[in-house]
């Protein structure tokens, strides 16, 4: 056991971590005959020589001796006791040892600066050895020592002429404070100094010790150096944290002492900041080119883009915004095209988030980086077309100073349909002006913490054109829509929906969200859900990253994959541009593209089991978009699926969700580890209510 023991007057004074060095005094090498006393651990690190210190051997008993280094100047005072066994001489060779010593064991005792052990093991090496022939006193000796305690070790030379090594750290310990995860700290230095009367070989610098990986070796002037008296090299280390908490290491170099090394412990604290996390806010329209909101009262020109103040408006901050979700509605085109949305400041790239023909209204769920003074660009490729733009949420960008939880983190789920109003149980068809109020579950350890769902909205076979607004079911619905459809279509959107509790939909409550039928006749709705968004405190969740929007698939070039032919899956690969180790899923922008007849798109991870939803409903020769989040497999590897027919496939990723490191790895919640999500027919029942 090791116990912290102190001496003297000076009990109390000094603390554990020693960081003052006598340093190197000498302009040149000690020459022999050698008087030295070097020390060397976790706590100590000096070198003593007659240039710094006042060295001193007294006697202790028949069989033992008192080494010492005083420096009046700075007040370092160390000792070291060693004795042989009782009745035992000393002797040449190596020995094993105890604090006290005993009838095998030799003593030996490291002290000094008020700073101890009670108990310790170790070993003793005594080099040479001479004494006065007639009084039997040390004349002179040589000797090399360890200490399990804080690995104290070093070498003592009394009017000895066998050289020895030794070689200087500073700083003994590397602390490099709170770094948060993903992110890399400034580089520190530790310089090492030969301070012994031979020169200092170094060997390879290596990290060890907990959390290697958390630490970076940037510059090295130590490995395979060699240095004379008062040569110094430097390594460099840089912190990356792993995880959220202690992130210890050892820094080691290999050298020619007795102990063999040279070690610098290394420190730092992890924190998850909110980079990546995720706030929903109310539906707010921050764009109408119709009314003159957000930009000037006229419709979009062909081939020219405007520019959206989207942070500092609708519930998104000013300022430390990396990314914000956007339902884009288009209406009344001159002609067939697309917009293309992406972050103000960069060159436009190729991809398009919202396809239309003449004529058309359609929205579809659009996440996009922020870009130069919180904007974002809005490119119309043809003819003159309305825009709007309703924000859903907005996604952190990285800043220390934001508390750990500041946002929600993204839990994926199986894919599964949680409402669909053409099941008989579920009574019909939405009359005009009414809703229905959907809950989910996954247990009441979770619920509590669900904060907004990720869910597909689809609208079938309506008998008025007209639009759906999802919002979380509480109060008058938002001035926004979800998604525009016209009679006898199906039209899907992609949504991100905020939560609300549910009282009235059994149990004790869960949350739920609302979607409402703004029509004059009847429609029809699906609901399925890919996942939801918790409040940043249940382990597995995922992080938003963003990127530039950029095209992986377009079958109608080869590009990621080929033309769908009729029903078939095909394997996508990820591009190491958009995916990396801690990928799990793609914010993606999915495009079908004149399908022959009727089908639908499923997306999903390679190696998973195809889910019974779909991402994306086609009809006849259109061109229509959905996002869609898209997990991958191993290898950045998913699959698409096409139920029938010819179609074309173009997909843009505009951002990823990664692994936040130090929580649990992120995996699918199985409906054996849940309740639900609940659906007409559970303990949970959909409320049909009317608008307000």
């Amino acid at each position: 056991m090791r116990l912290l023991c102190k001496f003297g007057a000076i009990v109390g004074a000094t603390a554990l971590a020693v960081t003052a060095l006598p340093g190197v005094a000498n302009a040149a090498a000690p020459t022999a005959p050698y008087d030295a006393f070097t020390i060397n651990g976790s706590v100590w690190n000096y070198s003593f020589d007659p240039g710094n210190a006042t060295i001193a051997l007294g006697g202790r008993g028949p069989e033992g001796f008192d080494f010492s280094a005083t420096t009046p100047g700075s007040g370092h005072w160390f000792h070291a006791l060693v004795a042989a066994p009782q009745g035992k001489t000393l002797g040449l060779g190596t020995f094993p040892t105890t604090r006290m010593g005993d009838a095998t064991h030799y003593a030996l005792d490291v002290f000094g600066d008020g700073v101890g052990c009670s108990d310790s093991s170790g070993s003793v090496t005594i080099h040479a050895l001479t004494r006065d022939a007639a009084t039997n006193a040390i004349t002179s000796i040589a000797a090399s020592y360890y200490q399990d305690c804080y690995d104290t070790n070093g070498e003592i030379r009394w009017h000895s002429d066998q050289s020895y090594v030794n070689g200087i750290r500073t700083p003994s310990f590397l602390g490099f404070g709170t770094v948060d995860v993903g992110h890399s700290s400034p580089v520190q230095t530790v310089t090492i100094t030969s301070s012994g009367s031979s020169a200092l070989k170094l060997g390879t610098a290596s990290l060890g010790g907990a959390v290697p990986d958390a630490y970076t070796i940037t510059g090295d002037t130590c490995t395979n150096a060699t240095l004379q008296y008062g040569q110094s090299c430097t390594i460099g280390v840089r912190g990356q944290p792993t995880a959220g908490g202690d992130q210890d290491a050892t820094l080691t170099v290999p050298d020619n002492t007795t102990f063999g090394k040279r070690t610098i412990g290394l420190g730092m604290s992890g924190r998850l900041d909110a980079e990546g996390t995720y706030v929903p806010v109310i539906p707010s329209r921050l764009l109408d080119t119709r009314e003159g909101n957000g930009a000037p009262k006229a419709p979009l020109g062909g081939g020219q883009t405007m520019y959206l103040q989207v942070t500092g408006r609708g519930g998104v901050p000013s300022s430390k915004v990396s990314a914000v979700v956007l339902n884009m509605t288009v209406t009344g085109p001159t002609s067939a095209g697309y917009l293309t949305v992406y972050p103000t400041g960069i060159t436009r790239p190729t991809a398009s988030n919202l396809n239309f023909p003449a004529g058309w209204t359609g929205a579809n769920a659009v996440t996009v980086p922020v870009g130069t003074d919180g904007q974002v660009d809005i490119f119309n490729a043809a003819g003159n077309v309305h825009v709007i733009a309703d924000v859903l949420g907005y996604y952190y960008a990285y800043d220390d100073t934001h508390t750990q939880w500041a946002g929600g983190q993204y839990q994926p789920t199986l894919p599964e349909r949680v409402l669909d109003t053409r099941d008989s149980a579920f009574g019909g068809a939405l009359a005009p002006s009414e809703y229905v109020r959907i809950p989910v579950s996954y247990g009441s350890a979770v619920d509590s913490h669900i904060r907004a769902l990720a869910v597909n909205i689809t609208a079938v076979t309506p008998t008025m054109g007209g639009f759906v607004t999802a919002w979380n079911g509480i109060g008058p619905p938002p001035t926004a829509s979800t998604l525009n459809f016209t009679p006898g279509s199906v039209v899907p959107n992609f949504a991100v929906v905020p939560t609300a509790w549910c009282f009235q939909c059994g149990g004790g409550g869960y949350p739920s969200i609302g979607v409402g039928n703004y029509s004059g006749g009847y429609t029809h709705i699906v609901v399925d859900i890919f996942g939801f968004y918790d409040d940043g405190q249940l382990p597995g969740g995922l992080r938003f990253h963003p990127l530039t929007p950029t095209r992986i698939v377009d079958t109608r070039d080869g590009l990621g994959a080929s033309t769908f032919t009729g029903t078939g899956t095909k394997t996508v690969t990820a591009p190491t541009a958009v995916a990396g180790d801690n990928t799990y899923a793609l914010v993606t922008n999915v495009t079908g593209v004149d399908p022959a007849n009727s089908t639908y798109l499923s997306l999903w991870a390679t190696g998973d089991t195809k889910p019974t939803v779909s991402n994306l409903n086609l009809t006849p020769h259109e061109v229509r978009p959905n996002a869609a989040f898209v997990p991958v497999g191993p290898g950045n590897k998913f699959n698409v699926f096409n139920a029938a027919w010819k179609v074309d496939v173009v997909i843009d990723v505009s951002g990823t969700f990664e692994f936040a490191p130090g929580s649990a790895l992120p995996g699918q919640v199985s409906s054996l580890d849940r309740q639900g999500p609940l659906h007409s027919g559970s303990t949970g029942t959909p409320q049909r209510q009317t608008l307000p």
